[in-house]
């Protein structure tokens, strides 16, 4: 039989998330289920408590709550009170609580701490919630262009599975851009090629969370991992803070500077100083009724260039050559929100969030035009922004067993680039998306306790540019495929509308086995969009709770996830006025992947916790440019598929184990170890390269290029990482903090490439993809934090923080020259023998001559970037 509980199986207003209490409840001795428990539920993240009562089999359940860290209090005539203490309720979770009470009068007693599990025991999703009570007690996110603030996307670098990569964060074999960004429940993804366009400072978040599989249909439109967070809101009590972090340029560490021995330009960097200050308050216009949260944070950095002249082959400066610049970087965050509450049934809440900032190199009278090397644009400055403003609501009916969650917003993005010459124009980029979605929320008894969900959600987006010169409609037609229009106009344009919707149960039965189910179907509609077929994303889990106790789990989750275009490549495939458009296949399908999970968790000690889960992640399907005979047929398809079946299929395949040892943050500490061993095999890389443009993709060559199948560029088997801090309390007023950590990964592959005479001088693969056995070398990577806080009364503290990024500067390469030959050449037809080395005879030209060695190029596996150099912070912090 399922949990029937008096008050407590249902929902509030307030609770934004899905996190909850489930048990059972037992008498000692006897070890038979209690009924008519009172379990009441108290925490400083919930208004008032939560009461609910357990059933005939002593189960209990108590949904719908804000996370936090709780106090469960077990209440029954007869029967001893008993208290479980400090339950860490982490966003989207379902901790079990079992309890046994002892018979006997009631007494007072002292309250003990029992510590509580922290498994989420009814899901597969496998990722992590960073707490809040650990962002500042690690050196985490080391500084930016963006400011010196740690910003909720670069946090993603704590959790297992992830690996920093150019532009962003590869998970579990995606690439940076294949990831969803959510705020509040709208997503704040860029439209032209996917990066996070909004990475906003913790300091106005009031949890976060990286989900890096696992994830069931309510979650649309992503490849690879899932980044969310919640802004803070007002509260009855008026809180705030002032804070401030400088990052000076003469304590950073000595850069090793890129030597390439085939430039005729060199550089060097350095940082001046980086630095923000900000400020945020919250608090109640109407008390219990209407609540305010308001932040603002601008950012300065500035680095200077120095660019010189050398001498081809030697790196060797031209004296008199050497010219400075300085690029600057200005940057504001800014957010407002009120939350308003109707009654206790309904609530709304409205927030404006704004991110405009400057940057480049804005006053260089007679400077070169054209350069290349480290400072090869010296463009006029560019500015940016993106704003976002939402409506959300949220209600409960039917007796508070149907809640309903609606949002509505819209979000602009703007880039121009201004001109450095009078004659010039600004050329301007605008990104526009609307979004709506709404989802219900059921709670049933039948043979169990289902958490049925369903919901729809919307879009439409839109890229501008100006100076264009045309616009491009894509219609579909079934029956004879796409027809392309251009029209002439002041701007060119690219939209895309999406409509999709989903339902799912979560179906738990005696407190140890839960079925997540559901499936989720996305489709374009209108005329101005791409009408991609088959998106269709079923998804089924398992978790299985052997010890009914909450301390174990087994967990299995099948996933297939589609992903959304980047209206990037549109402007490849479809530049206005270019005359006659590129078709499309009919049959287009979107990019997409199929998961496989399966792991399991282990309580081994109160408030610590062992997990080991295996990943599969395999491509289906992807989109690129695709040419037939030389680009006179080119054509949008997917490749291996559909009117592209003769050429390569897109393959990207990643299988990965990893286990975590992690420690809750608990008396005044916290630790977390965990090691992965991947491997990443395939011929795609993703969508976007490194430096966020979009090209046609190697695959969709008319002579398809050999030796493309191997490890791919995140290859990396063993990535370790290690975390911990302690909380020293010196006195009643002040306390002390230390944190380290520690990053380790191996080197990604060493490719042997040569110049192919019809698509450019590094399409060739001389030696199968991966397999040349040469890496380049581990990274390691220790940061450490120190931090001491005054409490001044109450709230107030004030609060100093060190952070040392890159303690021991560590200047290890990241990436290599990989181009072999500077020459059209061919691949090697037989293989390198074991141990043996690529010779220059080996290889032959296109005229079919062996390769001379001066065609080698002189820096093959020369360092193109070493990893950042020290650099520290200071901070400033107060809190009332």
């Amino acid at each position: 039989m399922g949990v029937i509980l008096v008050v407590g199986l249902s929902f509030t207003a307030a609770a934004l998330t899905d996190s909850e209490l489930t048990g059972t409840v037992l008498a000692t001795g006897t070890k038979q289920p209690l009924p008519d428990v009172v379990v009441t539920a108290t925490s400083e993240a919930l208004e008032g408590e939560r009461v609910v009562v357990t059933d005939a089999q002593g189960q209990f359940r108590i949904p719908a709550l804000p996370p936090g860290v709780y106090l469960l209090r077990f209440d029954k005539e007869s029967f001893e009170p008993f208290w479980h203490t400090e339950i860490d309720l982490r966003p989207e979770q379902t901790v079990q609580v079992n309890a046994e009470l002892s018979g006997g009068d009631a007494r007072e007693i002292v309250l003990p701490y029992v510590g509580s599990p922290t498994l989420d025991v009814s899901s597969a999703t496998t990722g992590q919630a960073v707490e809040w009570g650990s962002i500042h007690h690690l050196a985490v996110s080391p500084p930016s262009v963006s400011g010196a603030s740690r910003s909720f996307g670069s946090l993603a670098g704590l959790v297992p599975g992830t690996q920093p990569e150019g532009g962003g964060f590869s998970i579990h074999g995606s690439s940076p851009w294949e990831n969803g960004y959510v705020v509040d429940g709208l997503s704040t993804q860029d439209l032209e090629f996917g990066a996070n366009a909004s990475p906003l400072s913790v300091e106005f978040l009031q949890d976060f969370e990286v989900i890096t599989g696992g994830y069931m249909p309510q979650y649309g439109r992503a490849m690879g991992g899932l980044l969310q967070a919640r802004t803070r809101s007002g509260s009855n009590e008026f809180h705030g803070s002032l804070f401030s972090n400088w990052v000076p340029g003469f304590l950073e560490g000595l850069r090793t500077p890129v030597s390439d021995l085939n430039s005729i330009v060199s550089g060097r960097r350095a940082l001046q100083h980086e630095g923000d200050v900000g400020a945020t308050l919250g608090g109640p216009l109407v008390k219990d009724k209407l609540w305010f949260f308001a932040g603002v944070a601008p950012a300065l950095s500035r680095y200077e260039y120095t660019r010189a002249f050398t001498k081809f082959g030697t790196n060797t400066p031209i004296p008199g050559s050497s010219r400075m610049y300085l690029l600057e970087d200005r940057r504001l965050q800014a957010m407002g929100k009120l939350t308003y509450l109707f009654n206790q049934d309904h609530q709304v809440t409205l927030s404006v969030i704004t991110t405009p900032g400057r940057s480049g190199i804005e006053e260089v009278p007679g400077a070169p035009t054209g350069v290349e090397g480290p400072v090869a644009s010296l463009r006029g400055p560019e500015d940016n922004n993106f704003t976002t403003t939402q409506l959300q609501y949220a209600g409960v009916f039917l007796n508070k067993r149907l809640r309903v969650d609606a949002w509505l917003g819209g979000s602009q993005q703007t880039t121009d680039i201004q001109p450095v010459s009078e004659n010039a124009t600004v050329d301007r980029e605008v990104m526009e998306r609307y979004q709506a979605s709404a989802q219900a929320t059921w709670l049933l008894q039948l043979a169990g306790t289902h958490v049925l969900r369903w919901g729809v959600d919307g879009e439409f987006d839109r890229v501008s540019s100006l100076p264009g010169g045309g616009e491009v409609i894509i219609r579909s037609d079934r029956a004879t495929g796409f027809l392309q229009d251009s029209t002439l106009s002041p701007e060119e344009r690219y939209t895309n509308n999406l409509l999709g919707g989903f339902v799912q149960d979560s179906w738990t039965l005696s407190n140890r086995v839960t079925v997540n189910a559901g499936v989720r179907y996305d489709t374009p509609e209108g005329a101005l969009t791409f009408a991609l077929r088959d998106q269709l994303s079923p998804r089924i889990g398992l978790v299985v709770e052997p010890l009914a106790q909450g301390g174990m789990k087994l967990f299995a989750h099948y996933a297939k996830y589609r992903g959304q275009l980047p209206l990037g490549l549109m402007e490849v495939a479809f530049p206005p006025g270019a005359g006659d458009l590129m078709p499309v296949d009919p049959s287009l399908l979107p990019p997409s992947s199929t998961e496989l999970v399966a792991g399991a968790e282990y309580e081994v000690l109160s408030d610590t916790r062992l997990s080991a889960y295996y990943t599969h992640r395999r491509l289906d399907s992807a989109i690129e440019v695709l040419d037939i005979d030389s680009y006179a047929s080119a054509f949008l398809g997917n490749p291996g598929l559909g009117l592209a079946d003769h050429l390569p299929k897109a393959e990207r395949t990643y299988d990965g184990v990893t286990l975590v040892l992690s420690r809750t943050f608990r008396d005044g500490w916290l630790a977390q170890a965990s090691y992965t061993w991947s491997r990443l095999y395939g011929n795609y890389v993703g969508p976007v390269r490194e430096d966020g443009t979009v090209f046609p993709s190697d695959l969709g060559f008319s002579y398809p290029l050999e030796n493309q199948r191997g490890l791919l560029p995140y290859d990396r088997p063993h990535t370790l990482k290690l975390f911990g801090a302690r909380v020293f309390h010196l006195t009643r007023e002040v306390s002390a903090s230390l944190g380290l950590s520690y990053l380790g990964r191996s080197g990604t592959p060493i490719n042997y490439l040569g110049g192919h005479a019809m698509y450019g001088r590094d399409k060739v693969f001389i030696l199968p993809r991966g397999s040349s056995g040469e890496r380049t070398p581990w990274v390691h990577n220790i940061d450490s934090n120190v931090g001491v806080n005054y409490r001044l009364g109450g709230d107030t503290v004030v609060s100093f923080t060190l952070d040392v990024f890159n303690l021991f500067n560590f200047q290890r390469a990241t990436r290599v020259d990989e181009l072999y030959a500077n020459e059209h050449v061919l691949p090697l037809e037989t293989p390198v023998p074991d141990g043996g080395f690529v010779t220059p005879g080996m290889i032959k030209t296109v005229g079919g001559e062996p390769l001379t060695p001066d065609k080698v190029n002189r820096n093959f596996k020369r360092p193109l970037a070493y990893q950042a150099p020290r650099q520290v912070r200071l901070g400033l912090r107060y809190t009332f």
